[in-house]
Parts: C-alpha cells; sequence; structure tokens
C-alpha cells in the first residue's frame, strides 16, 4: 500500500530537480513537414553504450504525433541568455517561414537548421543532438521516449568545455519563471 502524497509538496520537490530547458524539434515527414519545436524540460542521458537520451512528452501533443509518425528527433540545447526563446515554443508553432524547396528556415520568428534526420534545430542554439527513438514507455499524463544519439553539433563554446574561459553558461529551467515545459 502507498502511503498518501503530499501534491503540494510533491510538486515544490520535483521543481527542485536540476534539469536543463531545450528545444525539441519533431517532423511529420523529414521532406515535407509538418516540422515543430516545443519547449521541454524532461530530458537526461540515460546510457553511453549506445548514447541514449530519455525525454517525456504530454499526451496529445503536436510533437507526439510526429514523434509517432516518424521516430526521429532533435534536442537543441540553449544558452543562459536565450532564456526568453523557450517562450515561443510553449505551444504548438504555426509561424513557420519557407524557403524556395519548401523546408523551414525561421519558426516563431528564429531562425532553424535542418538536421541530417529532417527536424529543426534552432539556428541559436549552443549544441544540438539528432535523435531515433529506441522505444517508448506510456504513462498516465505523458510518453517517455528513449532514443539514441546518431548526429550533434556544438558551437565552440561548449567544445571548449565548462573549465575554459570561453565556456557557456546553459539554459536551466531555475533560470525562467517557468515550472513546467514537456
Amino acid at each position: 500500500m502507498k502511503p498518501p502524497l503530499d501534491d503540494v509538496v510533491a510538486r515544490r520537490v520535483l521543481w527542485s530537480l536540476p534539469t536543463g530547458l531545450y528545444l525539441l524539434g519533431s517532423t511529420g515527414d523529414p521532406d515535407s513537414g509538418p516540422w515543430n519545436l516545443m519547449t521541454l524540460n524532461l530530458a537526461t542521458q540515460v546510457a553511453t553504450s549506445p548514447r541514449v537520451v530519455a525525454f517525456s512528452v504530454e499526451h496529445g501533443s503536436r510533437t507526439e504525433s510526429l514523434l509517432d509518425a516518424t521516430g526521429v528527433a532533435s534536442l537543441s540545447i540553449l544558452r543562459r541568455e536565450d532564456r526568453g526563446i523557450v517562450r515561443r515554443f510553449v505551444k504548438p508553432v504555426e509561424d513557420v517561414t519557407l524557403d524556395e524547396s519548401g523546408r523551414p528556415v525561421a519558426m516563431a520568428g528564429h531562425a532553424v537548421a535542418i538536421s541530417g534526420l529532417g527536424t529543426p534545430v534552432l539556428g541559436a542554439a549552443a549544441a544540438w543532438m539528432d535523435l531515433v527513438v529506441n522505444s517508448t514507455v506510456d504513462f498516465e499524463s505523458h510518453r517517455l521516449y528513449l532514443a539514441e544519439v546518431v548526429g550533434a553539433g556544438a558551437s565552440e563554446e561548449v567544445l571548449a568545455g565548462p573549465a575554459s574561459e570561453r565556456s557557456v553558461e546553459l539554459l536551466r529551467m531555475e533560470d525562467t519563471r517557468m515550472n513546467y515545459g514537456g
């Protein structure tokens, strides 16, 4: 038998867990879209061989349907100074600027690139990963995705490492007034 859980205390304790704040890119079709970026804080590395990242997406979201259609995603890691950007991606992106070939070059007014898997990556990202979903686990509120890292890119500041004088501070959930991103 489970002891009763104080919801207020549990929310406060869970919110205190150190976590990043990212943008998760997805597509329904790498060649023709649609494409989406969403604010996400529910992500972490869970294995090193192969390199696997776990992330969780709310049931019924546009991102969940796109991920389920293609099984590919990108994760944009942001600089602390870019904290205002994540608010542009808390709802499905409707403002998409396409190039002459029909692929996105901007979403919600921010430049994007298309990753090798066909998913959007924020142009200003400090680093990014291409992810291929290996498996999922369903919970009442969210679907947990386990995805292998199959590509990555990083700015010079990230590559220099945290001990470098050129290092970059990465965005974390506590840098915003947000209490949920996923």
